[in-house]
């Protein structure tokens, strides 16, 4: 086994300690997640994993978005249960109903790297209410698991990197992942410092 394939689980590792910090993050009420971005995250999770999972075809690089996508699947659930989600926008909708034209565009032209883009793609917009959410209140959210998920995504494209094959466009997700999570953190420690 080499470094770069344990890299790689380690990177799926931090994805799941971030994922075990909001949980309780959740519990304790110390986050409230937006139920537009945390149900489109689902969909695109579950869409995301499987066509990286396709494209990529190394287990070092996919280990990341499967434990993220059940990691996923497992909060949205949780939250859903105990009622800590806010309503849906319009927004929220819009990106929610792409979600589900990406899924029918890998069918449509059978290409999983083609339903990857454009998977990371609404995921960046899904991000959207997020970040509205956290300007009006950064109280929503805590930024430690935020920040864990960002170094997760860091770890992901180096192995991508240590383990190139050429296809560039395996860097997109982990590059694009990297800063609309460390853009979350950012913002509850801005805007947290301006309000003290």
């Amino acid at each position: 086994m080499n470094i770069s394939f344990l890299l790689g689980i380690l990177a799926g590792f931090l994805q799941l300690a971030a994922y075990i910090l909001y949980g309780k993050q959740i519990f304790h009420g110390e986050s409230r997640p937006n139920t537009a971005a945390w149900s489109v995250w689902t969909c695109l999770a579950i869409l995301g994993s499987t066509s990286y999972a396709v494209m990529t075809d190394d287990p070092a690089k996919y280990f990341l978005p499967l434990a993220s996508a059940m990691a996923t699947v497992c909060i949205f659930v949780y939250a859903l249960s105990t009622g800590k989600f806010r309503q849906i926008d319009t927004l929220g909708w819009f990106t929610f109903g792409l979600c589900f034209f990406a899924g029918f565009a890998w069918w449509l032209f059978r290409s999983a790297t083609f339903a990857n883009i454009l998977s990371v793609g609404i995921v960046a917009v899904s991000f959207i209410p997020i970040y509205r959410t956290l300007w009006k209140n950064p109280s929503h959210e805590k930024s430690l698991s935020w920040f864990v998920w960002a170094s997760a995504y860091t770890f992901l494209a180096l192995v991508v990197i240590l383990r190139w094959d050429g296809n560039f466009v395996c860097l997109i997700y982990p590059l694009t992942m990297i800063p609309l999570h460390l853009a979350v953190a950012l913002m509850t420690l801005h805007k947290r410092h301006i309000l003290a």
